[in-house]
């Protein structure tokens, strides 16, 4: 019997516990926060200026989205990422209303 003990300890030493996220042991949910991190800095480093109409029109898609809705995007996707509210469109939603003001001017 106690050889039985000794086998399941022994064929567990190599298992490694499920980590609560199940994206952690790949390292997604470091990377990730780190991305948005990193793009937050660098959204508050850009000086705010106020882009007309006509040259929003003009931008290519991408620069478009960075100009107008990104820097709010990713502050609102890092403060969901840690609340982790039960609601999380509604939360997102809720967080773009509330904080549009801070970003209005850039674009």
């Amino acid at each position: 019997m106690a050889d039985d003990h000794t086998d399941a300890d022994q064929s567990m030493e190599g298992h490694t516990p499920v980590a609560e996220n199940p994206h952690a042991e790949y390292g997604l949910t470091e990377n990730i926060q780190r991305i948005v991190e990193s793009d937050k800095a660098n959204a508050e480093k850009v000086p705010k200026q106020k882009v007309d109409l006509q040259t929003l029109q003009t931008l290519p898609t991408r620069a478009y989205l960075d100009q107008t809705v990104v820097p709010i995007l990713l502050q609102g996707l890092s403060v969901l990422a840690k609340e982790r509210p039960p609601n999380p469109i509604e939360f997102l939603a809720a967080f773009l209303l509330k904080n549009k003001s801070q970003f209005e001017d850039r674009g």
